[in-house]
C-alpha cells in the first residue's frame, strides 16, 4: 500500500524550550517552582541549560534541523519582579529572542505561563486569588505590547489540566506533584477557584493579545492521554454530567481519600531513612522531607577500581532505592540483590560483587565497623530525600508530623481519629531501622539515641506533651510499609486501578470547558470558545491493555522511561479534538520521548508518532504543526538528570559538564530527515 502524501509545505515543524527548565536561576528572579523545589528538597534547576544567555546557539541548532517554529516561554517572575513593576531590560531581551527566531526563518510560539509564576503573585493569593485573572491579563498585555505583531502563536497556560495537582493530592500520591503543594490545603473550594480562574484568565489574556495584534492566534495546550475510545467517551460523559457542585465535590473528594481505610499495623510512624519514591507513595503518605542524603558506592579497601564506570557487578539491598536506582545510576553494571546492605558488603568482601550501591549513611556505618576493609569509591551519586511515613488517610497525624518537622508553633494539641487512637493507647509507636550511629542506635542498656530517635520523641511531645511516651520498634528494610499497613501491597494496586478508571485520568476538562460543556460555576459565561486553534500535548497512551492503565501515572511521577507508549493514540486524539472543534486548526504543541520509554527508543518514537500525524492530515484532520519536546536536555521538574528524563534532541550533561555542551543525538538526525522530506519514509 502506498504511504500517505508528504505534509503540506506550510506545515510547521518546531522544537521547544521552557523558561524554568532552561533558564539559569538567579535569586532576584526566583519563582514559585524554585521555592517549591527547595522546600521539598528536590533537585534545583541551578544553571539549567543557560538558555537565557545561550539562546542564539540554540536557535541556530533549531534552524539547522530545518525547523519553521520555535517555542519558548516567558519567565513572568523576570518580567514583573514586583507587583506592577515591569523590567524593560528583560522585555528587551525577550524581544531580541523573537527577532533571532524570526531571522532564522522560524515562527516564534510564545508561552506566557509554563507551570511557574512570581512569588509576589503567590503571596497575594496565587492563582486562586479573585484578582488573579486581572494580574495575568495585565502581564499578557505588557508582553504583547513589547513583542507586538512579530508573534502570531501564543499559549496562555501550559497544560492547565496539570496545574490542579498543586492543589489536589490523589490518595495514591505520597506528595503534591507541583507547587504550591501542601500549603494550598485540601479545601475543594480552592480547586474550583483555580479552574474558574484559569478559564477567566485565558479569556482575558486572549482579548488583550488580540486587541494589540488582531492576527494573534491564542490557545492553551491541554495534556491529553491516549485512551481507548469507549473509555474517553465514558470519562467525558461523566465529567459533563457532574453539573451540580455537590456531585463534583464528591467525585473529586473521593480521589483525595483512599477508598477504604488502611488497617492499622504494628507502628504508627516509620522514621527509618526512608526515601520518598512514587512506588512507596502509592502505599503510604510521606511527611515533609526532614533530611537529604545520597546514594554512594562502596568497594573493598584494596580494590583497584577508580571510577564508577569500571564496576561490572554491583550489589544492593533488595527492596531499597539503591536496587531500583541501579539501572539509572549504573546502566552498564549487572545488579545482584541481597537481603541487606550489610550482606551486600559481605559479598564484596568475598569477591562476589565489585561494589555496593546504598545509602551513604548506611555505608558509612559499614566502614566504621570495618575501617580497614572497605572504602567509598563515590560519595554522592543520587540525592535521597528522607521523610516520615504514615498510613493512608491518617491526615491528622501527617499534619502534626509536618508541623514538627517544619518547627511550627506548638499551639493546641491536634485532634483527629488517628491521634485519638494513639492517645487512648497512651504511647506512640515508631518503626526505626536501628544500628545506625547518630541516627537510630540502641545501646547495651536498651537506651535509644540518634537524630531520628529525637524526631520521634518530638512527635510524641507534640501529641502528649511528654517526649518519653514513645516506643521504638526495629523494622527491616522490606517491612517498613507492612508495619504501617499490612495489606497495602495487596489492596492498593487494585484500588488505584479502579479509581484511575473512574476519572483520575480524565485530563480533558479544559477542552470541554472551551467547548461550552462544563457548568458555568466552573467555566463562566464568556470563557467558552476562547481559542483560535486547538493546542494539545500528547506523550503516552494505552490501546487495548486496560491493565496498563495504572502505568499512565508513571509519567506524572517522573518515571518517563516506564510510561506506556502508544503512537496510534496520537491519531485518535487528533481525530477526537477535531470532532470537538471541526472548524479550527490543531497544533501539536508537545510530543517527544526520553532516551527510551516502554522499550521504545526516541528514534522509533518520533518516527511512529510523526507517521500518525502524517496519516491524520491525509485523512482530513487539519493539523497545522508539530513541535517536538524538546530541543535540548532540560531540567525536568525537581529531578536529578538521567537518561530517564532526557527529552533532548541535543544532549546536555546538566549535572557533570560545567560547559553545558550541546551534543547532537541520532534523534536529531531522524527529526531533521523527516522535516526535510516532510514525511516519514516508507522504509521507516
Amino acid at each position: 500500500m502506498p504511504g500517505p502524501p508528504p505534509l503540506p509545505a506550510d506545515f510547521l515543524f518546531g522544537v521547544a524550550t521552557a523558561d524554568h527548565q532552561c533558564e539559569a536561576y538567579e535569586s532576584r528572579w526566583e519563582d514559585v517552582r524554585d521555592r517549591f523545589d527547595r522546600a521539598m528538597k528536590l533537585t534545583e534547576r541551578g544553571r539549567a541549560t543557560d538558555f537565557w544567555t545561550r539562546y542564539p546557539e540554540d536557535v541556530e541548532l533549531a534552524r539547522g534541523l530545518g525547523c519553521t517554529a520555535f517555542r519558548f516561554s516567558i519567565a513572568w517572575a523576570r518580567v514583573e519582579p514586583e507587583p506592577g513593576t515591569f523590567d524593560a531590560g528583560v522585555l528587551d531581551h525577550y524581544s531580541q529572542m523573537v527577532d533571532a527566531i524570526r531571522t532564522a526563518g522560524m515562527q516564534p510560539v510564545v508561552t506566557l505561563h509554563h507551570y511557574t509564576w512570581p512569588l509576589h503573585v503567590e503571596q497575594r493569593g496565587g492563582m486562586t486569588a479573585p484578582d488573579f485573572p486581572a494580574w495575568f491579563e495585565r502581564y499578557a498585555q505588557v508582553v504583547g505590547k513589547r513583542l507586538g505583531s512579530r508573534v502570531e502563536y501564543w499559549i496562555t497556560f501550559n497544560e492547565p489540566t496539570e496545574l490542579v495537582y498543586g492543589y489536589l493530592k490523589l490518595w495514591w500520591d505520597g506528595e503534591y506533584r507541583m507547587p504550591p503543594g501542601a500549603d494550598a490545603g485540601t479545601d475543594l473550594g480552592v480547586l474550583k477557584r483555580l479552574i474558574r480562574n484559569l478559564f477567566v484568565a485565558n479569556a482575558a489574556a486572549r482579548r488583550a493579545l488580540r486587541a494589540i495584534n488582531p492576527q494573534a492566534r491564542v490557545s492553551a495546550n491541554a495534556l491529553i492521554l491516549g485512551l481507548p475510545s469507549w473509555l474517553q467517551r465514558f470519562l467525558d460523559w461523566r465529567t459533563k454530567r457532574l453539573r451540580a457542585e455537590g456531585a463534583w465535590e464528591s467525585a473529586i473528594g473521593r480521589l483525595q481519600r483512599r477508598p477504604i481505610g488502611s488497617l492499622g499495623g504494628s507502628v504508627d510512624l516509620v522514621i527509618s531513612a526512608m526515601t520518598v519514591t512514587p512506588e512507596r507513595g502509592r502505599q503510604v503518605d510521606f511527611s515533609h522531607v526532614y533530611e537529604v542524603g545520597s546514594l554512594a558506592l562502596l568497594v573493598d579497601a584494596g580494590s583497584a577500581l577508580t571510577d564508577l564506570g569500571e564496576v561490572r557487578k554491583v550489589a544492593a539491598a533488595a527492596g531499597s532505592t539503591a536496587e531500583s536506582s541501579a539501572p539509572q545510576v549504573m546502566p552498564n553494571a549487572t545488579l545482584v540483590a541481597f537481603p541487606s546492605t550489610e550482606s551486600a558488603a559481605a559479598a564484596v568482601a568475598g569477591r562476589q560483587a565489585d561494589a555496593v550501591l546504598g545509602d551513604r549513611l548506611v555505608l558509612d556505618q559499614v566502614i566504621r565497623s570495618a575501617p580497614t576493609r572497605f572504602r567509598l569509591l563515590v560519595r554522592d551519586l543520587l540525592p535521597q530525600r528522607y521523610a516520615v511515613a504514615v498510613r493512608k488517610n491518617a491526615t491528622d497525624l501527617l499534619a502534626l508530623v509536618n508541623r514538627v518537622i517544619d518547627g511550627g508553633p506548638d499551639g493546641a494539641r491536634p485532634e483527629g481519629p488517628t491521634i485519638a487512637g494513639i492517645r487512648s493507647r497512651r504511647h506512640l509507636r515508631v518503626g526505626v531501622r536501628g544500628g545506625l550511629e547518630g541516627v537510630s542506635l540502641r545501646d547495651a542498656s536498651g537506651q535509644w539515641s540518634g537524630s531520628e530517635i529525637d524526631l520521634g520523641r518530638s512527635i510524641a511531645a507534640a501529641i502528649f506533651g511528654d517526649s518519653s511516651r514513645v516506643r521504638f520498634h526495629v523494622v527491616g528494610l522490606r517491612e517498613r510499609i507492612t508495619a504501617l499497613s499490612p495489606l497495602a501491597r495487596l489492596t492498593d494496586p487494585l484500588l488505584q486501578w479502579l479509581d484511575m478508571l473512574l476519572g483520575a485520568n480524565n485530563g480533558n476538562w479544559w477542552h470541554l470547558g472551551i467547548k461550552g460543556e462544563l457548568p458555568k460555576w466552573l467555566c463562566p459565561a464568556g470563557c467558552e470558545g476562547q481559542q483560535d486553534f486547538v493546542g494539545l500535548d500528547y506523550y503516552w497512551g494505552i490501546s487495548r491493555g486496560i491493565h496498563r492503565l495504572a502505568r499512565l501515572s508513571n509519567a506524572a511521577q517522573g518515571k518517563f522511561d516506564q510510561a506506556p507508549v502508544w503512537p496510534g493514540g496520537l491519531k485518535r486524539v487528533l481525530a477526537y479534538v477535531h470532532r470537538l472543534f471541526p472548524d479550527q486548526q490543531i497544533l501539536v504543541v508537545e510530543n517527544g520521548c526520553v532516551t527510551s520509554a516502554d522499550g521504545v527508543d526516541r528514534n522509533e518514537y518520533l518516527r511512529r508518532h510523526l507517521r500518525e500525524v502524517q496519516v491524520s492530515v491525509a485523512n482530513g484532520v487539519p493539523v497545522c504543526g508539530y513541535i517536538c519536546w524538546s530541543l535540548t536536555t532540560n531540567r525536568e521538574w525537581g529531578l536529578a538528570f538521567s537518561p530517564g528524563n532526557d527529552f533532548g534532541l541535543y544532549r546536555i550533561d546538566l549535572d557533570r559538564d560545567p560547559r553545558l555542551v550541546r551534543t547532537r543525538t541520532s534523534s536529531a538526525d531522524i527529526f531533521a530527515a523527516i522535516v526535510a522530506d516532510r514525511s516519514v519514509r516508507d522504509e521507516d
